[in-house]
């Protein structure tokens, strides 16, 4: 559980969210799969299955191993991943065809998500009408449950698919065997108030005791903020990739979403934020994608602070940051630049046990402002230490 006294989150969410019912959360990852649509991305067995141990061991509740039919490749990480002892569940994908479920089948899966298109420009797109995409999720679902397998249907575009339609597909899924549902914001282009609103037409049509997923895209920047709101409005489990890699814009952000959900609502999701900086780290290692510093969660300067006026109060962090850096076992700091201040210097002068007289520190300053307006950049420490040997 997370230490109340380490979130500075003041008391306005807890006035504004009184008499809410307070929801569960479970993550459903796919790095693996979704994440590795990625431009570029392209994972072995044995990478696939070192990030799907280090998931694991963030405390996601599902793992999605990946879709068999891609590769021999995959279906050899699927296999290892599933035999590798984890917590976590492992789910194998499928599209709504038999051939794709046998597949999962043979490699021993027993839970698969089976996806169709239920939006009209989609089934355009595939030359596929209502009546086959229907015909084909009747099939692939029976199939898979006649073989023990449990079923989350996952109806591709759902946010732009027919409401009709789409209450119609489910059902049919459902009445042929599949145990849950996934929405799926296949071009992230609901809003939060459109994906609280299917998420609670869904419920209603496929009563309470079905589980539903939330699966969104981050193309207008909304991933996380839908992630919130479909749990708020009933889902259980919401589907993410570690750092929200993806195609396009990406996937919904697992750290992301339960920082958000931990901190901000206080509902409890099961994952180590602690582990969240390692685990980005190794992914982008693995995958070769740079991160921008100022990311939520893990960009490497969250708790760094170059300006006067905000290292003034570093000794008060809940004056300047909104939680804790331990939360998420990450060092503060203090670095040296263009917007720098006096405070600046003391500070770093006792980083790095240097000693400065009193009047040594605007001229330190000021040569610190020079230096960085001439390499449009940051001050490094043995730059500093050099000004210290030379001013001090």
């Amino acid at each position: 559980m997370i230490d109340r006294t380490k979130v500075w989150s003041g008391t306005l969410n807890d006035v504004a969210l009184e008499g809410r019912v307070k929801r569960s959360a479970g993550f459903y990852d796919t790095t693996l799969r979704d994440g590795e649509q990625a431009v570029g991305a392209a994972f072995d067995p044995e990478q696939k299955l070192e990030i799907a141990r280090m998931v694991d061991g963030l405390g996601v509740g599902r793992i999605e191993a990946g879709f068999p039919r891609v590769s021999d490749e995959d279906k050899e990480a699927i296999r290892a991943i599933s035999q590798a002892g984890l917590k976590a569940e492992v789910w194998g994908f499928s599209r709504a065809l038999v051939d794709d479920v046998a597949a999962v089948i043979e490699l021993g899966l027993k839970h698969c998500v089976i996806e169709a298109p239920i939006s009209d420009p989609k089934l355009a797109a595939l030359e596929v009408t209502r009546e086959k995409v229907l015909d084909r999720i009747k099939k692939a679902v029976s199939f898979a449950t006649e073989n023990g397998i449990n079923v989350c249907f996952f109806g591709v575009d759902s946010t732009r698919a027919d409401l009709g339609f789409f209450e119609h597909v489910y059902k049919t899924a459902l009445d042929v065997g599949a145990k849950e549902i996934a929405v799926v914001d296949t071009l992230g282009i609901a809003t939060p108030e459109a994906v609280s609103f299917l998420i609670g037409k869904a419920r209603g049509w496929v009563g309470a005791g079905v589980p539903i997923h939330y699966h969104g895209h981050n193309d207008f920047g909304l991933a996380t903020a839908s992630a919130v709101a479909a749990i708020d409005a009933g889902a259980s489990w919401i589907h993410g990739t570690v750092d929200g890699i993806g195609e396009r814009g990406g996937n919904a952000n697992i750290p992301e979403i339960a920082l958000a959900l931990e901190l901000l609502y206080g509902i409890d999701t099961g994952i180590k934020l602690d582990r969240v900086r390692k685990a980005s780290e190794r992914l982008r290692q693995i995958a070769r994608y740079g991160l921008e510093p100022w990311k939520p969660v893990v960009g490497e300067n969250l708790f760094v602070r170059e300006t006067g006026a905000v290292a003034a109060q570093f000794h008060l962090p809940h004056a300047i940051e909104p939680y804790a850096a331990s939360l998420l076992d990450t060092p503060r700091g203090i670095v040296l630049g263009k917007k720098s201040g006096a405070a600046s210097i003391t500070l770093k002068c006792e980083e790095l046990g240097l000693k400065a007289g009193d009047n040594a520190v605007p001229l330190l300053l000021a040569e610190v402002k020079k230096l960085a307006l001439q390499k449009r950049g940051l001050v490094t420490d043995a730059e500093f230490v050099e000004l210290v040997k030379r001013l001090g």
